[in-house]
């Protein structure tokens, strides 16, 4: 139907309410009736739901016989000592007379009343109002997101993270060797916000340890790389709500060891018909590096509370340095992937 009175409402009915969803039948809420008292809902002349007022003078209805289709109906509230009647009836047929001692309103309008609708009638006032929903509502306030805060923000978290040389310098040429270069490991560090825009972050990283294991003809090695790593960043953002989106830049500083143990079989070979016996053994070599790096990324942070946050980035990590004791270096780079909470401390 394309009648032109049906978008009609009074400008009075515009109630708060929130949490659109489906409803699945025709459902009654009034509003500021008397606390304790009764209230109907009628459809056509047919009572199809009741319900008793609570404290604070809300009452919901879902009802169990509803219109089977569409109809352009029709509002009414009668109002009684004890009693609040909602009655919707169809526009082709008349509403039965009220009970003696009440008295009825019309509610001004022409209203598409689905089955699928949701009306909120407002009894408060001298002249009832309504605001008619296709869908479903909940009368709990709105939900406040906090906003994302500046000042001292601590976190801490997870961190998967993954090397990205370290398997093809502890490998070199041996073709039987397997790798381990990504894990998880952790991180905790201080962020501090001159503005919701504008930041800088101290932080410390616990990347996992990546493993080499090779063999061939008469040996055997095992690698493995532990490091610490800490970043200094600043960083640039932008709140949108509760989440603040940002990006980082800046340096870290590392300390490694990469440690390898290597095992030579006992090897016996005969030279001129004479045999000769070559011992084996096992060896460990160790090899400690320091250094700065360049380490940039970005993530988002979603502030669920006034002093709480959850987050997640992504963030390159290079790993140069010379060693800290004789000769070596280290060149690798690490890409992390950290989630975890943030705290707003001041």
């Amino acid at each position: 139907m394309t009648n032109p009175w049906r978008p009609l409402a009074l400008a009075a009915a515009l109630i708060v309410v929130v949490g659109v969803g489906v409803a699945t039948a025709q459902t009654l809420i009034v509003r500021k009736a008397p606390a304790g008292s009764n209230v109907e809902f009628v459809l056509n002349a047919e009572t199809i739901g009741t319900a008793v007022v609570n404290a604070n003078g809300d009452a919901t209805i879902v009802a169990g016989g509803t219109a089977k289709s569409d109809m352009d109906a029709y509002l009414y509230v009668d109002t009684c000592d004890t009693l609040r009647r909602v009655v919707v009836v169809q526009r082709s047929q008349s509403p039965a007379a009220p009970d003696s001692g009440c008295t009825r309103n019309q509610i001004s309008g022409l209203y598409l009343v689905r089955p699928i609708s949701t009306l909120v009638v407002d009894v408060g006032g001298a002249i009832p109002t309504v605001l008619l929903r296709q869908g479903s509502y909940s009368l709990a306030p709105p939900r406040a997101w906090a906003t994302a805060p500046k000042g001292i923000i601590g976190f801490g978290g997870g961190a998967f993270t993954k090397f990205s040389e370290f398997g093809n310098v502890a490998c070199g040429t041996v073709t039987q060797c397997s790798r381990d270069e990504s894990g998880f490991g952790y991180t905790a560090g201080v962020s501090y916000w001159l503005s919701p825009y504008i930041g800088a972050e101290g932080a410390y990283l616990k990347p996992s340890k990546p493993t080499a294991d090779g063999s061939g003809d008469g040996f055997r090695f095992n690698s493995a790389l532990d490091a610490d790593v800490f970043t200094v960043v600043g960083k640039v953002g932008g709140p949108v709500g509760p989440v603040r989106l940002y990006g980082e830049i800046g340096a870290d500083y590392h300390r490694a060891t990469l440690e390898t143990t290597e095992t030579i079989d006992t090897q016996t070979v005969v030279v001129d018909g004479v045999t000769q016996t070559t011992k084996g053994g096992t060896q460990t070599l160790s090899l400690e590096t320091s250094g700065w790096g360049l380490m940039f990324g970005g993530g988002l942070e979603v502030w669920l509370a006034r002093r709480f946050a959850v987050y997640g980035e992504g963030s390159y990590i290079a790993i140069k340095g010379n060693a800290r004791e004789g000769e070596g270096l280290i060149d690798d780079h690490v890409i992390a992937l950290t989630f975890g909470v943030r705290v707003h401390i001041y």
